[in-house]
């Protein structure tokens, strides 16, 4: 980074040096606009061989070049110009042999950073360098954010050429625009990557499951025609996803919940994010949802059992709590002492004035023969359980009175 500075430095003294040059070049100089068989246009800036052209068809000169981009692929094809050195070359077959890395020059379509290799003619006698389009501390990347699209950011070249500015405003260096206002823009359509916002984890029946958990997320997407076409989650408990308890993979489709068939642990603490991808392959990147906090321990498991098992009507039936409640260890134990609530269908009454629906073990008895639900519900320091069972009621018996034979 340090060579790079000491550039930037020498750079920016060159422009105070020949600001005015620049001043005048600017005011004589016209906007090159792409045509319709190329998409890039504008000039770039090196500060040693000056502008640098992507695009000459609507006038300026006799030879008709320009740079474009495929917006399927992000390849980029075609020639700039340079009047003090001639063509830079980014077709593919003119960038066989790079130095280094991948020579095809290509926008990636859902970061828009560029990466590749461009290659100088000099003026048709030989190659005269190459151009690196992206390296370790300097590259060259399309800001979408504006309208037209405009490149941002350094290529450099080990040859004549040196730094090469695709724009005045730059990260780096700074707004110079008033100096020089320049800049290299395309008319190509980009996919705008999707947004996923996570939800808050729901508990789904933590009375008789193992801690079942959706989580979901809202996906949205500027572009309008765009939808989901995969997403992936992972769930852990340490938040740096190291090595996910869950992962539910790259899955193709447009729900935008995920429902793990995992075992969560009582009183812990479970970190998720979720990716999601567009139907152009634009990705949402790793986007971390609220987290989990599981119960401290297990919820009520009510239960009951009844006698006499097969009961008649108007007939007293006691109601024997076997419900298993459990302490912050997780062991269990009795619910005794916890709030009981019985409920009772109509045809049903609690039998006596000392047993009422929140007895915990209370008599019943029912007015009409038939099958009826009778439910129990339990709620203990973290939360509330229901068991709900059928009792079947026959008929009365007949009343009827032993005599001695006449």
């Amino acid at each position: 980074m340090g060579n790079k500075n000491k550039l930037l430095l020498s750079l920016f003294l060159g422009f105070l040096a020949i600001s005015a040059l620049f001043a005048f070049i600017y005011l004589g100089m016209d906007e090159v606009k792409a045509g319709s068989g190329d998409n890039v246009y504008g000039y770039a800036w090196s500060e040693n061989i000056g502008w640098i052209s992507f695009n000459n068809t609507s006038g300026g000169g006799s030879v008709d070049y320009g740079v474009n981009i495929d917006e399927t692929t992000g390849l980029f094809s075609g020639y700039a110009w340079s009047e003090n050195i001639g063509w830079i070359s980014f077709n593919q077959a003119d960038l066989a042999g790079c130095p280094s890395g991948t020579c095809e020059a290509r926008v990636d379509l859902a970061t828009h950073e560029v990466s590749g290799w461009a290659r100088v003619l000099a003026y048709g006698d030989g190659w005269d360098g190459w151009i690196k389009l992206n390296g370790s501390n300097y590259g060259v990347v399309i800001d979408n954010s504006v309208s037209p699209p405009e490149f941002r950011g350094w290529a450099w070249s080990d040859a004549v050429v040196g730094w090469i500015s695709f724009n005045c405003n730059n990260p780096e260096s700074g707004d110079w625009c008033a100096t020089a206002d320049y800049s290299v823009k395309t008319t190509m359509s980009f996919n705008n990557p999707p947004i996923a916002t996570p939800n808050n984890p729901q508990p789904l029946d933590y009375c008789y499951y193992s801690l079942p958990t959706q989580f979901s997320w809202n996906f949205s997407d500027i572009d309008p025609d765009d939808f989901q076409d995969y997403y992936r989650v992972q769930i852990d408990d340490n938040s740096d996803f190291f090595s996910p308890a869950v992962d539910s993979g790259k899955v193709n489709s447009l729900s935008e919940s995920f429902t793990p068939i995992y075992s969560f642990s009582y009183n812990a603490t479970y970190y998720w994010r979720v990716k999601v991808w567009d139907n152009n392959g634009a990705d949402s990147g790793w986007v971390n949802g609220p987290s989990l906090n599981t119960p401290l321990h297990a919820l009520p498991q009510p239960d009951f059992s009844w006698s006499p098992e097969s009961p008649s009507v108007n007939e007293v039936i006691q109601l024997f709590d076997e419900s298993t409640c459990y302490d912050v260890s997780n062991n269990s134990i009795s619910c005794s002492g916890n709030a009981f609530l019985w409920t009772l269908p109509p045809e049903a009454e609690f039998v006596g004035t000392s047993t009422t629906e929140t007895t915990e073990n209370p008599q019943i008895k029912f007015n009409e023969a038939g099958s009826y639900d009778v439910s129990l519900q339990i709620t203990d320091d973290i939360g509330t359980c229901t068991k709900t069972k059928q009792i079947t009621l026959s008929a009365a018996l007949p009343e009827w009175e032993e005599k001695a034979p006449q």
